[in-house]
């Protein structure tokens, strides 16, 4: 392998859609700009990254043991330093880009205006911004294009989660155009995903598996999948319940992009009774049906928000 300067990768547990296309991206937009960089990660792909928009050689899944402490990183997708550690010399970060707030102080700390951290859709939409600033968008591939389409996609539940921004819409926009993508390109992604879910839905869960700490009212593991239709999910739980050993310290979200809603799946009573009185829902069963979609991350939020997160 050449002389790499920079390393574009992201957390250290799985890659989803918005990770993986980032660090394409922007490892792309470097290049360009005469850097030597390379987008890597040895983390699993989650079910968002489809095999459709895969292609050999677009990752680097191994790198020599001498360029790990050598190189400079640029983080992805994620910001929280316990995710990082375990494989990426916090020393050696110049720039992190995320949509995931809570460590913007801890950043601009150590790295100044490197911290690019705010709640938006997508990461996918701070990466194409960078591409804005350097004038070099009309030299994006159109593969990399379709790459942060999906991101946003997948990130602002088909631009209908609360936190899409006017920002996310014009970026998801451009970029189709730039891909010459349409709405039947969209709703096969979806399609795809659901299709990687049914076919291996125990890792697809364990492979989007947040662990969830100081919480009165979430438990220890909070899984998540998005998918066109639960229809066909919901049908599995008595399946699913066993992946987690009986036990009830979990909570499932699963989104429905078609019927745009999410499903609340726990068994545990103390989690139904808080997402109840927050969400203004009710479980039957250990499932309960929210009137419109919520990525976990706005759930975590709700939740701190009403000072009983913690």
């Amino acid at each position: 392998m050449s002389f790499i300067s920079t390393i574009i990768t992201s957390g250290s547990t799985y890659l989803d859609i918005d990770a993986y296309a980032c660090s394409i991206a922007l490892a792309e937009l470097l290049r360009l700009k005469g850097v030597d960089a390379v987008a890597y990660s040895d983390a699993p792909c989650n079910y968002s990254v489809c095999p459709s928009l895969v292609s050999e050689g677009q990752l680097t899944v191994s790198l020599p043991e001498e360029l790990i402490n050598k190189a400079e990183y640029i983080i992805v997708d994620v910001s929280d330093p316990d995710y990082l550690k375990d494989n990426v010399p916090l020393a050696n970060i110049v720039e992190v880009y995320d949509h995931h707030v809570g460590f913007e102080e801890y950043w601009a700390s150590r790295i100044g205006e490197g911290a690019r951290i705010e709640f938006i859709g997508a990461a996918a939409t701070l990466i194409y911004r960078e591409w804005k600033k350097a004038g070099l968008e009309d030299k994006m591939s159109e593969h990399t294009a379709e790459l942060l389409v999906a991101a946003i996609l997948d990130n602002t539940l088909n631009l209908t989660s609360s936190n899409t921004t006017a920002e996310d819409i014009e970026v998801f926009e451009t970029l189709c155009k730039k891909a010459g993508i349409g709405e039947e390109w969209c709703d096969a992604y979806f399609s795809e995903v659901q299709k990687s879910v049914e076919a291996d839905l125990k890792n697809a869960l364990f492979n989007d598996l947040k662990r969830i700490t100081d919480n009165k009212i979430l438990p220890p593991r909070m899984a998540q999948l998005c998918v066109w239709d639960a229809e066909s999910i919901i049908k599995k739980l008595p399946e699913i319940r066993l992946y987690f050993d009986g036990k009830d310290n979990w909570l499932m979200n699963i989104i429905d992009i078609k019927h745009r809603c999410s499903y609340f799946v726990s068994d545990n009573s103390v989690c139904q009774a808080g997402l109840e009185d927050i969400f203004g829902i009710r479980f039957e069963s250990g499932v309960a049906r929210s009137p419109v979609p919520y990525l976990r991350k706005e759930i975590i939020k709700h939740i701190i928000s009403k000072n009983i997160g913690g």
